[in-house]
């Protein structure tokens, strides 16, 4: 299968389009996995309105019966338990509204979060050289959860603010039309000084997630050069650094708060200000000092329902403007991640390509998969990658995804076939481009111009490759976990509880044929034994060599290796190189960049890349 940027970028035209539309628009367009919960928050928020009118008209009605008419407390009885009853039934609605905006946000966040890990995964290491990794981590987990208040209060709030109270009016204007205007003039007064402050409080947000965004960058930046930075006694100035960036967003998180505030004390001195007119209008009317329009025959009943009303009618705004900061920090951080999903990705495979491409046929002893090797041809393929600014503090090396104005040329038509089961080591000074050559068969870039082929069928990237770096990475987890890692067959099924089940033979096999087999018996809990992060508790060629295994697993026919024998002392670098071979032996094909003439007398052929050139192409 070939791979050609136009095309990739045409594939990914509407998920770019529909990603850098406007916040707001797009943060609605999420409500789907959680629709249903959204409307029934919405539903339970009507009805607690209909309970409102309820109590207001059982509460004004049992004063009236019991003052002005002198009912028997034994005859209103049936109303104070039907009262009772509503106090009940909003104490529920309460709950329920609280439950199901829990529930959306959750399985709406969840969604996002979901789809951005996936974005990331497909952007691949050197798409993702231009985000701090601190940054990506913020946005998958600061600003998705920043989005939770938004679902869970704002926007059904936003429905019900715009319902409930002109609803409640509507109840005034038939007890008394003068109340009931004074009231609808009142009311719109609200969202107007909202949006007025609101519009000031989006750009506090927006500042706000930016400024958590680039602290979490700050400080795993230095978390990550804690040890040079005690080399060079520099700790101090490191915190002071970062307790100058906590500082800073200390600073924007109150200027959010801060007109939070104003737009709440703009609110409840309207809303107290309305509330005050219609009381006085509604006792100046009871006692008989009003004798014009309809107060004259304002009675208590309902004088005192109005009375209970006319807050009622303010309190889905004041609820909705508590929640208004939660949209303003939901929009700066939606801006966030709709930049991060704007990234156009390669084409993905999808989960019947995947099993259409896993290997069937297995070792009838040891279960390993039995890769067929696979050619690779580059025919015309250029790499361009745009140059960044002085002041920038992203990699200058970053893949070009569209027209630069400024650009540095990774490849220049390259034309190179490697033939299925070969062993091709790639030499050439540093900045040469070999890096460039393997992440383009593995996935990681696209070229500007022509095109790559792995195999037949293979695009690159998928399930045909297998990738060590210099530095194999092994997550905090046990040694089995690290292996299970290329194995999604061995880890579907449960693992046989006695060593030596089918599954677990499979992991042994692939230790033994990366040469680490003895190292893991040794260990105290042997596949079980934890590593810390970066594989920590094994030593350079220890890690490697389990990364080799990891390959071994995954039944890739194409092995991508970068250095990985580079900081290994000579006996280490040996032993990974005699399970290279092992590997090898015609299963698979093998492309590995090295400086270290014992590695080129170890390839069958080599190929030397200089300035982004094929300069020479010779067997070994």
């Amino acid at each position: 299968m070939a791979v050609r940027a136009p095309n990739a970028t045409a594939a990914t035209a509407p998920a770019l389009e529909s990603t850098t539309e406007r916040p707001s628009r797009w943060l609605r367009a999420q409500i789907a996995p959680a629709r249903t919960a959204v409307t029934a928050h919405i539903g339970v928020g009507l009805f607690d309105a209909a309970l409102i009118v309820a109590q207001a008209l059982l509460i004004a009605w049992i004063v009236h019966a019991a003052i002005i008419e002198k009912t028997p407390l034994s005859a209103l009885m049936p109303y104070a338990v039907a009262l009772a009853g509503v106090f009940i039934g909003r104490a529920l609605c309460t709950w329920a509204r609280g439950a199901a905006g829990a529930w959306s946000a959750q399985a709406i966040t969840a969604s996002i979060r979901q789809r951005l890990y996936r974005h990331v995964a497909a952007l691949g290491p050197s798409r993702l050289q231009r985000y701090h990794s601190g940054s990506v981590a913020s946005t998958l987990v600061e600003q998705v959860e920043a989005l939770e208040g938004y679902y869970a209060h704002y926007l059904p709030q936003m429905v019900l603010a715009s319902l409930v109270p002109l609803a409640l009016i509507v109840v005034v204007f038939v007890l008394d039309p003068l109340a009931g205007a004074l009231l609808l003039l009142a009311v719109p007064l609200v969202p107007l000084f909202m949006a007025l402050i609101g519009m000031r409080a989006e750009r506090r947000a927006q500042a706000q997630q930016q400024a958590i965004n680039r602290i979490s960058a700050h400080f795993l930046d230095r978390l990550r050069g804690l040890a040079t930075l005690r080399l060079f006694r520099a700790g101090e100035r490191a915190a002071a650094d970062v307790e100058r960036a906590a500082d800073h967003y200390r600073a924007r998180s109150m200027e959010v708060l801060k007109v939070a505030f104003l737009s709440s004390a703009a609110l409840e001195l309207i809303s107290a200000l309305s509330i005050a007119l219609v009381a006085i209008y509604v006792g100046f009317s009871l006692l008989g000092f009003l004798e014009f329009g309809p107060g004259p025959q304002l009675g208590l009943f309902s004088g005192l329902a109005i009375l209970i009303l006319a807050p009622e009618i303010f309190l889905p705004l004041r609820r909705f403007a508590v929640c208004y900061h939660d949209k303003a920090t939901a929009v700066g951080a939606a801006k966030e991640i709709t930049q991060l999903l704007a990234e156009p990705v390669p084409r993905e495979l999808s989960a019947a390509e995947w099993c259409a491409q896993a290997v069937a046929i297995r070792e009838p002893e040891s279960g390993l998969p039995i890769p067929n090797p696979v050619a690779v041809a580059f025919r015309g393929v250029s790499v361009t990658f745009p140059t960044a600014p002085a002041e920038a503090t992203e990699p200058a090396d970053r893949p070009a995804e569209g027209q630069a104005s400024t650009a540095m040329v990774g490849l220049r038509d390259l034309d190179l076939r490697i033939e299925a089961g070969e062993r091709v080591v790639i030499r050439g000074p540093s900045g040469a481009g070999k890096s460039t050559l393997l992440h383009l068969a593995a996935g990681f870039l696209e070229p500007t111009r022509g095109e790559v082929r792995i195999g037949d069928a293979l695009p690159p990237g998928g399930a045909g490759v297998a990738w060590v770096g210099q530095q194999p990475w092994l997550f905090h987890g046990t040694i089995r976990e690290n292996l299970l890692l290329a194995d999604p067959l061995a880890a579907a099924a449960p693992l046989s509880e006695a060593h030596g089940g089918e599954d677990e033979q499979r992991l042994w096999a692939a230790l033994r044929e990366a040469d680490l087999e003895a190292v893991v018996q040794a260990l105290p809990q042997g596949l079980d034994t934890p590593l810390g992060e970066g594989g920590y508790g094994l030593s350079g060629g220890q890690a490697s060599r389990l990364a080799l295994a990891r390959a071994v697993l995954s039944g890739a026919p194409l092995l991508l290796l970068d250095e990985p024998t580079a900081g290994l002392d000579p006996a280490s670098a040996e032993r990974v190189l005699k399970a290279l071979a092992r590997l090898a032996d015609g299963r698979r094909t093998i492309l590995m960049v090295a400086h270290d003439a014992a590695v080129h007398a170890w390839g069958e052929r080599i190929v030397v890349i200089e300035h982004g050139r094929l300069v020479e192409d010779r067997r070994a």
